[in-house]
């Protein structure tokens, strides 16, 4: 799919981030000890989360600009990594910043606001050509184009993760939602969470409609698993699921699950609906 404008991406991180640190700055000692919507995780270590990935993110755009795309000492390689694999070490790591080095609330948060700042200054800065210098990440080969919708997805869902945790009212930012389709079509992020089915041969096929913007197609066929943007009227097609952006972003990284929603009536399913059934085997979460 073509591409979203970057200066409409860094608007849409910016004012999430803004809203989200003052929520923060809202929040009880209570509110930082709640469970989070993360398994195993209080609010606080999503804070801290966001303060180890976003200062990653940071390095790798800074090492990027400086003509190095390689994995620092000690990381993996691009291609070998995925949400599965690392999700133990990035609990741990967050956890630990949370216990240890950033314990006192204030600390966590003036943490993460000087690192939301410095990272969103360092990716406006960049040129045109210094977008599409390589940078690392342990899922696949990428650009500073693509640690930005990295940014775009990670702001998106740990806001959610922490703050729908003491507001259920709180949903994912509809503009981020509609932009993450980018996210979702990308083979280079997407193979983070995605989980091919080998035992599903047989292809099957199924539309996300989103109503008045285009909707996606995924795809399942011997083992693979490919998530395109389709055309509005969903052709050769197994069923189809009909949902607004905010929910599916919550759907596809297992932070919401389908027939819960179905049930609930926030999604509607068209067509044959025993072809969904392996949705959750192919998104088992970030």
């Amino acid at each position: 799919m073509p591409e979203a404008k970057t200066s409409q991406i860094l608007d849409t991180i910016q004012r999430i981030t803004t809203d989200t640190l003052a929520r923060f700055n809202s929040l009880s000692q209570e509110d930082w000890e709640a469970p989070s919507r993360c398994h195993m995780w209080a609010v606080k270590d999503v804070a801290s989360h966001m303060v180890a990935t976003f200062g990653f993110f940071l390095n790798s755009v800074t090492r990027s600009i400086g003509g190095d795309g390689l994995p620092p000492e000690g990381s993996p390689n691009p291609g070998t990594a995925d949400a599965r694999n690392m999700a133990e070490g990035i609990a741990s790591r967050a956890i630990q910043i949370s216990e240890t080095d950033l314990n006192n609330s204030q600390d966590l948060l003036r943490a993460l606001s000087g690192l939301e700042s410095e990272l969103l200054h360092t990716l406006k800065s960049l040129s045109d050509e210094q977008w599409y210098l390589p940078a690392y990440h342990p899922s696949n080969k990428v650009s500073n184009r693509g640690i930005l919708s990295w940014k775009l997805l990670e702001t998106s869902m740990h806001s959610w993760d922490s703050l729908n945790a003491l507001d259920n009212s709180y949903e994912v930012d509809q503009t981020a939602a509609v932009l993450l389709k980018e996210v979702w079509t990308s083979p280079q992020i997407n193979r983070w969470f995605t989980s091919p089915n080998l035992e599903v041969l047989d292809p099957v096929t199924i539309g996300v409609d989103f109503g008045s913007i285009e909707g996606l197609k995924i795809i399942s066929w011997e083992g693979n698993l490919e998530i395109i943007q389709s055309e509005a009227s969903q052709p050769n097609v197994d069923a189809v699921i009909s949902v607004n952006p905010s929910l599916f972003s919550l759907l596809i990284t297992a932070r919401a699950n389908l027939e819960t929603a179905i049930l609930d009536g926030r999604v509607s399913i068209s067509g044959n609906r025993s072809a969904t059934q392996w949705f959750h085997t192919w998104f088992r979460g970030t």
